[in-house]
């Protein structure tokens, strides 16, 4: 005997429908959830057609545009497509997630690169001379009103060396964030709809065994190198370094599986690791590639 569905269901079932068509700029206005803004939009993508998404996007796209500054809410739109839009169409399509983030993390750092070609066309300089010359401005703003331990800091390395330090640190910040990005929204993703991934998807994230070359060679670029091949070279290993701590973390999430710890408690261990074991955790993703730990585990 078939029951009728509750009102309170009903009710939810259709806010989760409408959701998506103004929540994502929702959460775009407040700092703690801005970097989940995707997720109605990933979920929407996941149950639908293309074009339902697509118009989900142009209306919080144009509510971004209506009440922001356009440059601002030209870069949210390009947050919006790749991770709430097309992230979730090339999982459809291939059903290989990490191929899939690939490709559309791929897809926003063009966005990112074509954004600085045209900002630099339009001023009249060569893209590397446009970022220096934005840099240069914001250190002038940063030395202008620095206060307290920023102010000390200038002083102890001063104007050069503190334009060293943001160009070995802020592009490798940028592209290590908008990579956390698609992980953090495919982990809400999850959470939210049952059955999108299995329970052992965390345990078996893998880097590709080429990606060792890019990161050896970044870092002879970081260790043989001045000026600018060494500043590549410093920001290309952070950014490589961070993928393998993403190998390192589902070593140890293989390992919390594996022994049965509850949830809750894998959270706190991974938090923990996180914040007072990064450099372990790293290490042993990246000699995960020789040594496969997990497999290692399973046969004990």
């Amino acid at each position: 005997m078939s029951e009728n569905p509750s009102p309170n269901g009903a009710t939810l079932s259709k806010f989760f429908r409408v959701a998506p068509f103004f929540l994502p700029f929702v959460f775009s206005l407040l700092p703690p959830l801005a970097v989940v803004s995707p997720v109605p939009l990933f979920i929407l993508t996941l149950r639908n057609e293309l074009r339902v998404s697509l118009l989900a996007l142009f209306g919080n796209l144009l509510f971004a545009l209506l009440l922001r500054e356009p440059m601002p809410a030209s870069a949210l739109g390009v947050y919006w497509f790749s991770i709430g839009v097309f992230f979730p169409v090339l999982i459809r399509k291939t059903g290989k997630i990490q191929l899939s983030a690939a490709l559309s993390y791929l897809l926003q750092l063009s966005a990112i690169l074509a954004g600085i070609l045209f900002l630099a066309h339009r001023a009249g300089l060569g893209p590397v001379e446009f970022v220096r010359n934005e840099i240069s401005l914001g250190l002038d703003v940063i030395t202008r009103d620095a206060q307290g331990p920023l102010s000390e800091l200038i002083k102890t390395e001063g104007r050069d060396g503190l334009f060293k330090m943001l160009m070995s640190r802020v592009p490798a910040t940028i592209l290590i964030a908008l990579l956390l990005s698609f992980w953090i929204n495919l982990l809400f993703v999850s959470q939210i709809q049952k059955g999108f991934l299995s329970k052992t998807f965390w345990t078996r994230y893998r880097n590709p065994d080429w990606m060792v070359w890019p990161a050896l060679a970044c870092g002879a670029l970081y260790l043989f190198t001045t000026h600018a091949p060494y500043l590549i070279g410093l920001n290309g290993l952070q950014l490589f370094m961070a993928f393998y701590a993403l190998q390192g973390f589902s070593v140890f999430s293989y390992f919390f599986h594996r022994v049965g710890i509850h949830e809750f408690f894998r959270f706190v261990f991974h938090a923990l690791l996180f914040l007072t074991a990064l450099p372990l955790v790293t290490g042993i993703g990246f000699f995960d590639l020789w040594f496969d730990f997990r497999r290692r585990f399973g046969q004990n």
